[in-house]
């Protein structure tokens, strides 16, 4: 999901994110926002991350958690390094 932040919000919207379930960008940050805060509720709401490639899109969705999650949340959110840690090896970098 590079680039996303150069990109306009409503072409970014239309990004697929998950390719096997084909779920786009808009219905992970709308799940995220409605209240799925971790990996296994986004995807029990959306079907990212569950199909047959094994996930090969947890990495972003994991992002989109960190960036769009609320304030009070993002902290505790798997996967988040505290301030001066390194990112976890799993998080893709940018």
């Amino acid at each position: 999901m590079d680039d996303s932040e150069t990109m306009h919000p409503a072409v970014r919207g239309l990004k697929t994110v998950c390719r096997c379930n084909n779920i786009k960008y808009r219905t992970i940050e709308r799940a995220i926002r409605e209240g799925a805060y971790t990996l296994s509720q986004v995807a029990a709401r959306t079907t990212a991350t569950t199909g047959h490639c094994g996930g090969s899109c947890t990495p972003d969705v994991q992002q989109m958690l960190v960036d769009h999650a609320p304030a009070s949340v993002a902290p505790r959110l798997p996967g988040v390094a505290a301030a001066g840690q390194p990112d976890p090896w799993w998080l893709r970098k940018k």
